[in-house]
């Protein structure tokens, strides 16, 4: 055989080789976006409430699905006027795409702080809007002033909930606000932050804002129902919040910090993740997690890490 037509063999070899690597890749990845489909559509059919921790970097955004297809946003992330940056566009949007949600309930705003209102003016823009809900302060800022027009343009009505009242989803779900009351609405905003504990069949969870320990005192002494499955642990888990008393009252089984990954102010403190450890509470963080969703079917409660929609 001639040197030439044993090149051409062997090319024909390596080129068959190849090709077959290559069929082998095609299908181990189809078979794997399938098993992901599967399991997506699986996470999705699962009866039950939802409760998504979105990583908006230092800032705050969670979402409630309620098993009726309720949907609830709590806080949206910043909105930075310098680059541009909005975590309403570059994270809530999207996510809300992902799932299929297309329409929002309640807008609930803790605080008028931008870390946390700073996509709502997006979300009010481009989502239909049933109620805004926020604590009735005013810092006068950009974010603010763009939340409220849009409201306005959208014909979105404006609430502010008292202590005690109450969203009844009648699905089984229901929104407790527990706080502010309206002294605190008169102080920092901080310490008049929206609390929120969410109820469905035995299990439950607590969304503190940046609540501090001010605002946590008041609700320990107002003899509010605090014990929950799942703790929104208040300001990004600042030494300022997340006292030891009110940590054994609220006895959380997880808890979840929404910070930025090597943020400005040294969140989460050392100290509050100690204080989270001795009492046996599983720790989840965005900025080491990503997004973190909770799964309640009424009797306990199952938490899931997802991909992170956003690094910072």
């Amino acid at each position: 055989m001639r040197a030439s037509s044993k090149v051409i063999i062997r090319r024909f070899a390596i080129s068959i080789a190849i090709r077959t690597y290559l069929l082998l890749l095609v299908l181990l990845l189809g078979i794997s976006l399938i098993l992901l489909g599967w399991s997506a559509l699986a996470r999705q059919g699962e009866k039950g409430l939802r409760v998504y921790f979105l990583d908006v970097g230092q800032g705050d955004a969670a979402v409630l699905a309620t098993p009726s297809g309720r949907i609830f946003v709590v806080d949206t992330g910043r909105d930075n006027q310098e680059t541009g940056e909005d975590m309403g566009r570059e994270v809530v949007i999207p996510f809300f795409h992902v799932e299929g949600f297309t329409h929002i309930d309640a807008l609930i705003l803790t605080h008028p702080h931008a870390d946390h209102i700073g996509g709502a003016a997006t979300l009010l823009e481009n989502l239909p809007c049933d109620a805004l809900v926020d604590n009735g302060q005013s810092e006068n800022s950009v974010e603010e002033a763009a939340y409220l027009a849009a409201a306005y343009r959208r014909h979105v009505p404006r609430i502010t909930p008292l202590p005690g009242e109450q969203i009844d989803c009648g699905d089984g779900v229901t929104l407790h606000f527990l706080a502010p009351t309206s002294a605190e609405r008169s102080g920092p905003p901080n310490n008049a932050s929206v609390v929120v504990r969410v109820d469905y069949g035995r299990t439950h969870f607590l969304l503190m804002g940046d609540a501090e320990a001010p605002e946590e005192a008041t609700l320990l002494s107002e003899g509010q129902s605090l014990a929950c499955d799942v703790l929104k642990v208040g300001h990004h888990g600042s030494d300022t919040s997340t006292t030891p008393r009110f940590l054994q009252a609220v006895h959380p089984k997880f808890a979840v910090i929404s910070v930025g990954a090597h943020n400005l102010y040294g969140h989460p403190s050392p100290l509050v993740i100690e204080r989270l450890r001795q009492t046996g509470v599983k720790i989840y963080r965005t900025d080491r997690n990503g997004a973190i969703e909770a799964l309640s079917d009424g009797n306990e409660v199952r938490m899931v890490l997802l991909c992170s929609r956003a690094s910072h």
